[in-house]
């Protein structure tokens, strides 16, 4: 799991920013204040390694965003020589306590931006911290550190390290931004139809919920993690999508039909009376935005990263609670999950799920992000075993108050 990100001369921030992470984390703010850069952050590494896992490049125009050029995303304050510097920690369920991986990012003459690996580091829970730099790597001898594959000091992809420590050898696959699902705020809306697609070595939905229908579709009976199941029905894929759909929008159920060639359609029911099916097109918005959602935090595995930007985009205030709660319980399961929202009933149904005991405090991360003179700082906010919260900056969730002071004096 990461634990933290730091971010220096990125976009808005110039000076190193540490992001304080945990299992389930809320970022909130104002508008251009750095959330989406964070999530960009991520979202970059991912892109590039799946155009090529032996990437010694960041692809800033790719699967996930589209950056422009270098220009686009140093910070405007610092000269074009000085680096771009993502450093990420993470926390393992190993024998590895903490891996810290920190990259330094520099323009070429193609206008890419090259990547440096300066440190890649480990906290063994029963040695020393053992620590190398990238260009020490090759320098090492008896073979204490065992460097296997080629370009082992550049690659940003797959790291393949055999560790020597006495007697004890240990393989480690460190390969933590492939497995990104991301759900970004443009999403489909309702379609007509879809066209069958081939599953990639990755299953996802799509950054807008464009394979929604074709995972639907392959993965059917793909067996749920019993955390997430509900009712007594059968724990595939397809029936838990339609248990969630009905809990969301008390009453919902849905139909992926293959009947045509290369075509696929989704019937939904929007009520737990009626027999009837309707193409999306012919359905609320709703459906459309979530189904993507919900699919993708029941295929999630344990290890993988959820990203979700605006999950309440079209949605009643109850259907974002009931949401929300679904991503506390997928994040129950292992994976770590990152909601950009604006919603405070988003915000509060989080706190139902740590008073629930869904998720403990500890778990939870709230970001709030603040604009300062120098650049946007974010404010980590606590949480309370009782879902309180004792903290309440200026501009945090505080506009229902302001409202009604304004209306009723209070």
């Amino acid at each position: 799991m990461l634990t933290q990100i730091k971010l220096t001369n990125f976009k808005c921030f110039k000076e190193e920013t540490i992001f304080p992470l945990g299992q389930l984390n809320l970022l909130t703010g104002i508008n251009g204040r750095g959330k989406s850069t964070l999530l960009q952050s991520l979202l970059l590494m991912q892109q590039s390694i799946e155009h090529n896992e032996k990437t010694t490049q960041i692809l800033l125009n790719g699967s996930c965003v589209n950056l422009g050029n270098f220009d686009d995303v140093r910070n405007k304050s610092i000269s074009k020589s000085e680096p771009i510097v993502f450093e990420y920690d993470f926390s393992c369920n190993s024998n590895y306590e903490n891996v810290n991986l920190k990259y330094y990012l520099k323009e070429d003459k193609e206008d890419n931006m090259v990547l440096n690996i300066e440190k890649f580091s480990f906290s063994y829970k029963e040695y020393e911290e053992l620590e190398w730099h990238s260009e020490e790597l090759n320098k090492i001898e008896g073979n204490r550190y065992l460097p296997i594959g080629t370009d082992t000091e550049n690659n940003l992809g797959k790291y393949l390290e055999q560790l020597v420590v006495g007697e004890l050898q240990v393989w480690t696959d460190v390969q933590y931004f492939y497995k990104i699902h991301y759900i970004s705020a443009d999403r489909f809306g309702p379609q007509d139809f879809y066209l069958k697609s081939n599953l990639t070595s990755f299953p996802n939905v799509g950054i807008r919920g464009e394979f929604t229908a074709n995972i639907l579709d392959k993965k059917k009976d793909y067996l749920v993690d019993d955390k997430l199941c509900l009712g007594e029905d059968a724990k595939t894929l397809i029936t838990q999508t339609e248990a969630w759909l009905n809990e969301i929008f008390d009453g919902g159920k849905i139909e992926v039909s293959s009947s045509r060639t290369n075509i696929l359609e989704l019937l939904f029911n929007t009520s737990s009376t009626s027999k009837d099916r309707f193409k999306s097109s012919n359905v609320g918005f709703g459906y459309s935005y979530i189904l993507p959602i919900i699919v993708s935090g029941l295929i999630a595995k344990k290890g993988e990263i959820l990203i979700i930007e605006n999950p309440e985009a079209h949605l009643h205030p109850k259907a974002q609670s009931r949401l929300a709660q679904f991503l506390a319980k997928v994040s129950s399961c292992g994976v770590q999950v990152f909601i950009e929202s604006h919603s405070d009933h988003i915000l509060n149904a989080l706190r139902i799920a740590v008073l629930d005991k869904i998720v403990t405090p500890e778990e939870v991360s709230i970001l709030y992000f603040q604009q300062t003179e120098q650049q946007p700082v974010p404010i980590q906010i606590p949480i309370k075993e009782n879902g309180g919260i004792e903290e309440w900056p200026e501009g945090f969730f505080d506009q229902m108050d302001k409202d009604f002071e304004r209306i009723f004096g209070i």
